[in-house]
């Protein structure tokens, strides 16, 4: 039955992602339509012309004339520049979806062993990038509460390591301290989620304080950028999907494969069953939060080195995008919460084609709100029957 719905699952992610790679090619093949119309009819205008004049022209003048049809004319660059920048943004979409993804997919896991909605996994995210900074800079830093000023000045690769797990060190605190606590209390999921709010900006004010509200560089290094086709990639982009392709796989497999993993995903079907199938259900839960934040530090890191640079409230932005993507794919569904990433992500880059980029996050909270009428549930999420 699990694997059936399993391959259900796969087949709705295999179908959306068909259906936007449809749309995709579509509009492509309508503006290359259009450019070749207009790149005919140019053709004609100049042949007939050269025709009408040959007499008096001479083969000389007739060749120079036939010569300049063969060069691009001003409309016709401008739709192949118009046809780059489609494929530009679709694949700039498909890398912000992926790390994105990273993020997520720990919000989704958290929402299906504890239902609790995380608001304050964006300063996750932003804490990721910011403890990468305290390392890897060689500007003077200095620890919260203390006078003493220092440069460590690591090596990124150094640096993103113990960023990555200094975070998880503060998932597994606050599921020790906090939510382990509230959850034994008995404090219901809305009480927690307004926990997360206030955890969230006490988070967001302390990392304004410590590390400022400047910009940040991780790397200064000048990024070599390859042209392929129509596309530019540049190193730092290529490594980061390396990166988080190779990360969410082994998520994936964790979660199929690995013992622990199935516990996690018996837990998210039904804690009371899996506590009296003798599956320690605090211990699944706290390594789901060291999971979540962990995964969402990398996602800061690597969005940091995206973007070429990051701010101390670069997670409360995408915060909304990660809710609409857990949602988009079906809340507590990891595969959905990855499927949903994508989904926004292209539609949020390729939104700027058309829209001013002030507006590139609403049209990802549109399309959100159009899905969830069409289907309440989600992408992969599995109906529920009410009453």
């Amino acid at each position: 039955m699990k694997r059936s719905l399993g391959t259900r699952a796969m087949v709705r992610a295999l179908v959306v992602f068909l259906v936007a790679a449809a749309a995709v090619t579509w509009l492509l093949s309508a503006q290359s339509t259009a450019a070749t119309s207009q790149s005919a009819s140019l053709t004609s205008i100049v042949t007939t012309d050269t025709a009408n004049h040959a007499p008096a022209l001479g083969s000389a003048a007739i060749a120079d004339s036939i010569a300049v049809t063969e060069v691009a004319t001003p409309e016709q660059t401008a739709e192949s520049d118009a046809q780059s920048r489609v494929l530009q943004n679709v694949f700039n979409g498909v890398v912000f979806g992926l790390l994105l993804a990273l993020a997520s997919v720990g919000l989704s896991l958290i929402y299906g062993t504890t239902g609790l909605s995380n608001f304050a996994h964006g300063e996750q995210v932003s804490l990721g990038a910011m403890v990468a900074y305290f390392f890897a800079t060689d500007q003077p830093v200095s620890i919260p509460l203390t006078p003493w000023e220092f440069v460590i000045g690591w090596p990124l690769w150094w640096a993103a390591i113990a960023a990555i797990v200094i975070a998880g060190g503060t998932g597994w605190i606050q599921d020790k301290f906090l939510w382990g606590k509230l959850r034994k209390r008995g404090v219901g999921v809305v009480q927690q989620m307004i926990v997360s709010i206030g955890l969230s900006l006490a988070l967001l004010n302390f990392l304004q304080w410590w590390i400022g509200p400047d910009r940040l560089r991780l790397s200064k290094a000048i990024e070599v950028r390859h042209q392929v086709g129509p596309i530019q990639i540049g190193n730092i982009t290529l490594m980061s999907i390396a990166i988080a392709t190779v990360v969410l796989i082994s998520v994936a497999l964790f979660l199929q494969r690995t013992r622990l993993g199935r516990a996690t995903r018996a837990v998210s079907d039904n804690p009371s069953l899996a506590a009296a199938s003798g599956i320690k259900v605090d211990s699944i839960i706290r390594l789901v939060w060291i999971m979540a934040v962990s995964l969402a530090a990398l996602g800061g890191i690597l969005m940091a080195l995206y973007d070429s640079g990051t701010k101390f409230d670069v997670g409360a932005k995408l915060l909304l995008l990660m809710f609409a993507a857990v949602t988009l794919g079906g809340l507590g569904q990891p595969y959905g919460a990855l499927a949903g990433s994508l989904v926004i992500g292209v539609v949020v880059e390729t939104s700027t084609l058309w829209l001013g980029p002030d507006l590139k996050y609403a049209t990802a909270l549109g399309i959100l709100i159009i899905v969830l009428l069409v289907r309440p549930q989600g992408i992969l999420g599995r109906a529920e029957r009410v009453g």
